[in-house]
């Protein structure tokens, strides 16, 4: 039944993102083949109403291969949920068709329709690169910790030489000197990259180099921004750098200067928000007695309810981890002030450009707690910047948050990361085991994708964070070895040892061409390798790349400005058009434009007959815009709507179709 389609893109739904009451259409697109048909819509204007309403749709457009029908409808309040059913009469024979496709032995997947879900235009399909300060560049000596500064997790922090790599034990107490400073002064170099927007692993103050274990959400950690009060005595040090009025006003106006800066060069910058938990170091609880009315040593403190004690008075840790207290979100104090902190970084005269949420979906203790407090953060920062984007860390289905407006999108480890790894490596996102079942294997990747992106309202999928390497997974340079382990039994230099070139490039090409926003981790534009944390958070080499390196810089510019000049994978149609074994070809297009990407992950060359009529494509010629091979076309030309091509082993095309 190959041809059947709907999406949610601005031809097959306008307008795209309705208002209540709005007048909405929707299209279904049915293939001349299957003889003469009529299409039908179910929807379900409230969640789980059954049986569905359902509209019979009008004949509106017909092409060389397809018939066009549409049906009109008042957009109820909140959520639309709806599906197709095709009456082939002819065959005398029924079939659904939903967000999935056509749903054999499984359950019926809607589309989801949320009313008045606004998202931001520049978020869909902007390139990111996400910058973990302290590894990234050091361009002010005078604010890096020196060792035995302080103590933390129970033993001193450390301040490494650059040129070392992270000790497998160690990573989270040792400090390379990173800095905001720093990434002002590789601007040129993040801009001449061809990226859009900038994604800051957390800088708020914290005393470790990764931040996820906040001190003060209110400022700038000094360490990254400005030091002016300081002293000698190692017993005061930590506490005079980062609790000195000064140095937290200076490091804020530092960051502000970096803001403004991109703002003019047209990037966007994105900070990381960890509000599931906070640190041991934090003022509310205060281990360190740094700021003297923390809930650690004073029950009548008024932030003792911020947290959960046990009849120890001992508080949560977040998955029993003491350095991260857990945040008790049944205290109505607690998101009143996490909604300033938001207004404040959002707001002027800041205006960040919006939040990555960490760990969203473990706040509180209940799935409502989570939502209502959500859909409060939500409503808060949009009021305060209506441009802001707000996308989450979850590895499981996004849709309930979505439906409720909790968030924007996803860090997208459903349809990308994870399914790339297992079809290119067989490999889990932090080299623990290795799956060599899942290999090669294109039916499991694209059933993978097409129910992950089912999860997904159109708008929201534009704007998913596609990453093959962060700051919490191996890096892809590393999956590519298909080794198993860690930075502990395996040495660095494991890392990279049987690294596949091939392969890595062939999954560069996947995230920034399937469905979302395509985001490099820092260093994943030269290659850099490294295990899981903290091997994967290696300090960048600037002025050691290797050739090798270079050559993969080259790599990612070219491959970005294709991107960029394809506007059907920022924001087009998608769909799989042909699999088999490790082949691949999936298309993206829109009224001006088709683009088809090619993956031939297997070690022979493998023959495609690319079915161009999916694309309602008769007669024509295909350009090559990228591939990661030479590849020799003689003819470029195709007709019936079929193009024979010869793909060679470990190969990945993008071709444009004219």
């Amino acid at each position: 039944m190959k041809g059947i389609y709907s999406d949610q893109t601005n031809f097959y739904l306008f307008p795209e993102e309705p208002d209540v009451g709005e007048l909405v259409t929707v299209r279904l697109r049915i293939p001349k083949y299957l003889g003469k048909s009529v299409g039908n819509v179910f929807f379900a204007p409230e969640k789980n109403v059954k049986p569905y309403q359902h509209k019979s749709m009008d004949l509106c457009k017909e092409s060389e291969y397809f018939y066009y029908f549409e049906s009109s409808f008042n957009m109820p309040d909140r959520i639309l949920r709806y599906h197709f059913e095709i009456n082939l009469l002819d065959k005398k024979k029924n079939i659904v068709y939903d967000a999935m496709g056509i749903p054999q032995n499984r359950p019926i997947i809607d589309f989801t329709l949320i009313a008045g879900f606004k998202t931001p235009q520049w978020a869909h399909g902007s390139v990111y690169y996400q910058i973990f300060v302290d590894r990234f560049y050091n361009a002010d000596e005078s604010n890096d910790p020196v060792n035995n500064e302080y103590h933390y997790d129970g033993q001193v922090v450390v301040k490494k030489d650059w040129e070392t790599l992270p000790h497998p034990k160690n990573g989270h107490r040792e400090f390379y000197g990173g800095d905001l400073k720093g990434v002002l002064e590789k601007l040129d170099y993040i801009e001449d990259l061809g990226v859009e927007t900038i994604y800051f692993n957390p800088i708020f103050v914290s005393p470790s180099p990764h931040k996820y274990d906040t001190q003060d959400y209110e400022h700038i950690d000094p360490h990254f921004g400005v030091i002016v009060e300081d002293t000698e005595d190692l017993t005061k040090k930590y506490k005079v750098r980062t609790t000195s009025e000064v140095n937290l006003k200076k490091s804020d106006e530092l960051f502000q200067k970096l803001i403004e800066e991109c703002h003019q060069r047209n990037l966007r910058v994105i900070i990381d928000g960890v509000f599931n938990h906070c640190g041991s170091f934090h003022k509310w609880i205060d281990e360190m007695n740094l700021y003297g009315n923390g809930a650690l040593y004073n029950e009548s403190s008024p932030y003792r309810r911020y947290f959960y004690w046990n009849s120890k008075n001992e508080y949560e840790g977040w998955w029993g981890y003491k350095t991260l207290p857990k945040l008790n979100y049944g205290n109505i104090n607690l998101w009143k002030y996490i909604a300033e902190i938001s207004k404040k970084w959002m707001g002027q005269p800041f205006k960040v450009d919006g939040w990555r949420l960490d760990v969203a979906d473990d706040l509180g203790k209940s799935f409502e707690m989570n939502a209502s407090f959500w859909r409060f953060f939500y409503k808060i920062t949009k009021k305060v910047n209506p441009d802001s984007i707000i996308f989450s860390e979850i590895y499981k289905s996004p849709l309930p948050w979505l439906e409720r407006r909790c968030w924007d999108s996803i860090m997208n480890y459903i349809s990308c990361m994870d399914p790339i790894s297992y079809f290119l490596t067989g490999m889990e996102k932090h080299n623990d085991y290795l799956k060599s079942e899942l290999l090669k294997n294109s039916d499991y990747f694209v059933n993978t994708v097409k129910w992950a992106l089912s999860q997904l309202p159109m708008n929201s999928k534009f704007m998913a964070l596609n990453q093959l390497s962060n700051h919490d997974h191996s890096r892809w340079m590393t999956r590519t070895t298909q080794k198993v382990g860690r930075l502990g039994p395996n040495t660095h230099d494991d890392a990279i040892e049987g690294r596949d070139l091939d392969v890595f490039k062939m999954g560069l090409v996947m995230m920034f061409t399937l469905p979302g926003s395509p985001g490099l981790y820092y260093g994943d534009e030269i290659g850099l390798p490294g295990w899981t944390d903290p091997d994967n958070r290696r300090p960048y080499p600037w002025g050691r790349e290797t050739q090798e390196g270079k050559e993969i810089l080259q790599f990612s510019r070219e491959l970005i400005k294709v991107y960029k000049n394809c506007a059907s994978l920022r924001k087009g149609s998608f769909d799989f058009i042909d699999w088999q074994g490790g082949y691949l070809a999936y298309a993206s297009w829109n009224d001006d434009e088709s683009i088809v990407t090619i993956v031939n992950r297997e070690e022979k060359t493998v023959d495609a007959e690319l079915p161009l009529w999916l694309l309602d494509k008769k007669k024509g010629e295909i350009e090559i815009l990228f591939s990661t091979k030479v590849v020799n076309i003689e003819n470029k030309y195709y007709d019936d709507g079929i193009k024979r091509l010869k793909i060679p082993e470990k190969t990945a095309l993008i071709i444009k179709i004219n």
